[in-house]
């Protein structure tokens, strides 16, 4: 039986030009799971505004992040996904098992439907799907999930397929961002820590909240059998679990989310509004964590790293870091292989279970 690893995610531009950004944009912006509403409305918003106008924009954006190498979230996902697979070629050395390692994306190659044909050809029947987004959300996990369940109904033969939900409280991804926080900051040189994950729209929750108990900011402090699934409440334990393993005691830290689009409502605080707050209490001296990452992309790198730092220092702050994401830290790839040799080994024992 041969066995693989998807390293899942949402994909980037290939170029930082208007036209990678059109190729982009034309599977991002299709996506029913990430843009709930009208087909008819998000064609037009598509094809009329964003196609047009907001692809050259962005365009010179990812252009001020863009290495000589590439995207920085591929060049990092091709990294990890190399010290994966060199992982378990000597893990598989000594049991004699194949076991593949390899990207998947949701909106750029190697896109999610040919990583899967090419997986089939290669007689593998066993995968194990291990989303790159921390924390589970319709628009992210959701949506990159079903599509691999298309997918997989295509085979001739369907593969078995194990589904890891729950990123954010694997305590391996909780011991590699200590790890990384612990080398980056100071925190002498801060009078706050501000945790920001990517916002999603208040609906998005609420839509998903089959028990009907969200309200937004008194229900997310603990994970249980009603808010399992909320988004919002996964970052929260997500920070909790971080500054727990730090072994913080009296640090000043928050919570805030960035990246909203459009007018309609998004889970707050706005991190822009946030900072504002910060600088009025007389905390001038931030960093900012960003755990809904793991690589440095154009949401940390430029949008935080530049456009709100210019904000908070021009309106009277002092020090601004952005602490760096996981990126290609060494701990964090043994970590992702870890983590994926164990949920391989307990999908091999539950297997083994229930043919007993």
């Amino acid at each position: 039986m041969s066995k693989a690893v998807i390293l899942l995610n949402l994909g980037t531009p290939a170029e930082p030009t208007a036209k990678g950004l059109r190729n982009f944009y034309r599977y991002f912006f299709s996506d029913p799971f990430m843009f709930d509403f009208n087909p008819i409305a998000r064609w037009a918003l598509r094809n009329l505004i964003i196609q047009p106008f907001r692809a050259p924009r962005m365009a010179k954006d990812y252009a001020r992040i863009w290495t000589e190498n590439g995207s920085p979230l591929q060049v990092y996902a091709d990294r990890l996904q190399k010290s994966v697979q060199q992982s378990f070629n000597e893990f598989t050395s000594e049991v004699g098992e194949k076991i593949t390692v390899v990207n998947g994306m949701a909106y750029s190659k190697p896109y999610v439907w040919d990583v899967m044909r090419e997986l089939e050809s290669n007689k593998v029947s066993e995968i194990l799907l291990l989303p790159m987004f921390p924390q589970y959300s319709t628009a992210t996990t959701a949506s990159i999930f079903d599509q691999v369940n298309k997918a997989a109904k295509k085979w001739k033969k369907a593969p078995v397929l194990h589904f890891v939900d729950d990123l954010f409280e694997e305590p391996k991804f909780i011991q590699a961002w200590a790890h990384v926080i612990n080398k980056h900051l100071n925190l002498k040189d801060v009078d706050h820590v501000v945790f920001s994950f990517h916002g999603v729209p208040e609906k998005t929750i609420k839509k998903s909240d089959a028990s009907d108990v969200c309200q937004f900011n008194k229900c997310c402090d603990d994970i249980n059998a009603n808010n399992r699934y909320c988004y919002r409440a996964q970052c929260i334990q997500t920070t909790k679990s971080i500054v727990r393993a730090l072994d913080w005691g009296d640090i000043n830290y928050s919570v805030a989310f960035q990246s909203r689009l459009g007018p309609i409502p998004w889970l707050q605080p706005y991190l822009d509004e946030h900072l504002e707050s910060l600088i009025k209490k007389g905390e001038k001296r931030v960093a900012v964590i960003t755990p809904s990452f793991i690589s440095d992309c154009l949401e940390t790198l430029f949008e935080i790293g530049e456009e709100y730092k210019h904000q908070f220092m021009e309106s009277g702050g002092k020090h601004f870091q952005l602490v760096p994401n996981l990126n290609d830290d060494e701990e964090w790839f043994a970590a992702v292989f870890e983590m994926a040799k164990h949920h391989l080994l307990k999908a091999d024992q539950s297997n083994l279970s229930v043919s007993q």
